[in-house]
């Protein structure tokens, strides 16, 4: 993903605000390179079926998708960046890197394997 002008204070966020949390850390530089556990980059490692999102299964599962036009999140995104639809240029440049953090956490979609609860213990 190209940061454009917007690059150099969207590090320096990520850098000053992240440095102490590896986990948010990760899931930063995932969504800015779009190398992350959305089907479109999964699909293209052979790791899913389809590239297809399966929250709406209209499109390709893209961090833009993702974090700016899929219809399942508009209420998360509404919360988050009050609005339902947005460009993903729009949303780093007009939120701080920990919103976008905090979406992409609570959205649930991002969850690695050490995240989930497999004890079986509700």
């Amino acid at each position: 993903m190209i940061l454009g002008r917007n690059g150099p204070k969207i590090v320096k966020n990520l850098n000053n605000s992240l440095k102490h949390n590896r986990k948010d850390y990760r899931t930063a530089i995932q969504l800015i390179t779009g190398h992350c556990g959305l089907n479109k980059h999964l699909h293209n490692m052979h790791k899913t079926d389809s590239s297809d999102c399966p929250l709406c299964g209209q499109v390709e599962e893209t961090v833009s998708h993702f974090l700016g036009q899929c219809p399942a999140l508009t209420q998360l995104r509404l919360q988050h960046f009050n609005d339902y639809y947005l460009a993903v240029n729009d949303i780093f440049h007009n939120n701080h890197i920990t919103n976008i953090i905090y979406y992409a956490n609570n959205s649930k979609r991002l969850l690695g394997p050490e995240d989930t609860d497999n004890s079986g213990v509700t």
